[in-house]
């Protein structure tokens, strides 16, 4: 059998860059969930997003400090290429703005693989060697760093039984979510997904498995 590749009408070239797609894991129960910059772990979530909004200030800043991680992870990563968020799974112990989150699993779709480096050196000191390590490296960097930015924060602060301020526009910093950067390197795990291929002749694996005989 043949395959032909529709080049003339859509421009569809076996030697085009193709995407690549990684799942990544951050176990977050080693990181810091203390009301301090330190706090509040990484997370896409805000506090609107709880069934059960945060029920103090204290709290409220953590889960905004775990959002402005998530968006550092965000930019740290599309250094080299464009990229898309799929599959985003957050665990909590409930659905409680009061609770931590202990593990945040997505996957990521990258425009052009070929564009991300296979070697350099992790937060950690280790080497890094593959595409996925890379990856991990990039979110290890922004989980070890620290930001100030002004963000909208929920505050449930009450005077006289009623709510002061719904959210305010506060500078808030999310500093490293732990003081070792062994901790937060091995709390990453990224894999890429091999079996994410283009459908051209040249590229897709010979499945050798499956035979057929007349009947």
């Amino acid at each position: 059998m043949a395959t032909v590749e529709p080049k003339a009408l859509y421009g569809v070239s076996p030697a085009e860059p193709q995407q690549k797609y990684f799942t990544v894991v951050i176990a977050q129960g080693s990181f810091s969930d203390a009301a301090s910059t330190a706090g509040g772990r990484v997370s896409p979530c805000v506090a609107s997003d709880f069934a059960t909004k945060p029920t103090t200030l204290a709290e409220s800043l953590k889960v905004s400090r775990g959002n402005l991680r998530w968006k550092m992870v965000m930019e740290s990563l599309q250094e080299r290429s464009n990229f898309k968020v799929v599959n985003i799974v957050t665990t909590y112990a409930s659905d409680a703005g009061d609770q931590p989150i202990t593990n945040l699993a997505f996957g990521l779709v990258f425009e052009n693989g070929d564009y991300l480096p296979t070697t350099g050196t992790s937060v950690d000191g280790s080497t890094t060697t593959t595409k996925a390590m890379y990856i991990a490296d990039k979110i290890g960097e922004a989980l070890s760093e620290s930001r100030t930015e002004n963000v909208l924060v929920y505050d449930p602060t009450l005077s006289g039984g009623v709510m002061v301020r719904e959210s305010s526009t506060t500078a808030v910093t999310a500093a490293a979510v732990s003081a070792d950067s062994g901790v937060i390197r091995d709390a990453i795990t990224v894999t890429e997904v091999s079996a994410f291929a283009p459908n051209t002749s040249g590229q897709l694996a010979t499945d050798n498995s499956l035979t057929y005989s007349a009947e």
